[in-house]
């Protein structure tokens, strides 16, 4: 059914093109952020450019944004898994994917050093989880913080009782139902229209994320850590293994350069894009170490309670990053 209403819905609206290149090699790639001027679509964009350079033109793939296609974001896997795209940036796989979860547990990691470490650790769990599917992991990346937005004041922690705030995974969602709110989990292309309409109160998200594409929309910013949203640039197996090999080390060397260039743009862009808000008359509020410790004792329990649910390599898995952390 998902390959039938793509190709449909392809054909009708003439996204699939012709190749200028004799006997190229021609891929679809879908992002789930419907705004193509983030950090994290852009270095998509960049990692396309450098295949279609260095491999001469002989692989040429087109990117489509969030919403462009009949494709929800929590569906980026099964439609690379089902080839219906071969390329996609992946940010909603908690449900296909449930390990990769483990990087948004609410307060675990608390540094971009432990974000770094805890990456590494979830790699060859995310390779074979994938894995099973038929699909590749080329790359990760995360975005900043997740801190808190509000149309409606949110400046503490009590202030999120009774609030609809917008998440990315269950994982987020703890946390707001920890403190009396209500998480609606949601792929970007909804929220611009969930908040105007009302149907959430604010949303999770970075400044260089969903910041820079809602703010409009938005009158508070709780600088609260609650967790890191990571993502994944995954490949349909079949289709990669079609390329050479020389294909395919282009391909995977442009896709871990990308990610690692959206990491560190983002984390860049962060601090002055926050300010321009505050200019700009968003309130701004900072969390307090206080409030921070409260937290994090509060959502432990629930880091065993996640694990145990998922079975045991989600055990095994936060066990080592707990270690490698400290907490």
């Amino acid at each position: 059914m998902l390959k039938s209403v793509f190709r449909a819905a392809l054909a009708t609206c003439l996204l699939l093109g012709a190749s200028s290149v004799r006997g190229a090699t021609t891929w679809e790639c879908y992002v789930y952020n419907p705004v193509g001027k983030l950090p994290s679509v852009e270095a998509v964009s960049r990692m396309i450019e450098e295949v279609k350079e260095k491999t001469h033109g002989q692989v040429q793939i087109t990117m489509h944004l969030g919403g462009s296609l009949p494709i929800k974001a929590d569906n980026i896997t099964a439609a690379v898994a089902d080839n219906v795209i071969q390329l996609g940036d992946d940010g909603f796989a908690t449900g296909t994917i449930p390990i990769s979860g483990v990087l948004r547990l609410p307060m675990l990691l608390q540094s971009a050093d432990d974000l770094a470490k805890a990456m590494d650790i979830v790699r060859p769990y995310l390779e074979k989880g994938y894995g099973k599917r038929g699909v590749l992991v080329l790359a990760q990346y995360s975005y900043p913080f997740q801190v808190i937005w509000g149309k409606k004041k949110i400046t503490s922690l009590a202030d999120i009782k009774g609030l609809k705030l917008r998440v990315t995974s269950v994982e987020q969602g703890e946390f707001i139902r920890e403190f009396g709110g209500v998480p609606l989990t949601m792929g970007s292309p909804d929220v611009a229209a969930a908040l105007d309409r009302g149907v959430v109160d604010g949303a999770l998200t970075a400044s260089t994320g969903g910041g820079l594409a809602w703010h409009d929309l938005l009158k508070y910013r709780y600088a609260f850590p609650t967790s890191y949203v990571n993502s994944t640039y995954i490949v349909n197996k079949d289709a990669f293994d079609k390329l050479t090999s020389e294909q395919q080390t282009i391909l995977k060397d442009a896709a871990k350069e990308q990610a690692a260039w959206a990491l560190a743009e983002m984390n860049r862009q962060e601090g002055e894009v926050t300010a321009t808000f505050g200019k700009d008359g968003m309130v701004l509020t900072q969390a307090t170490p206080a409030e921070i410790a409260e937290a994090t004792q509060k959502l432990k329990p629930y880091w065993d309670t996640w694990a145990r649910r998922h079975g045991p390599d989600a055990v095994a898995v936060l066990a080592k990053i707990r270690a490698a952390v400290g907490r």
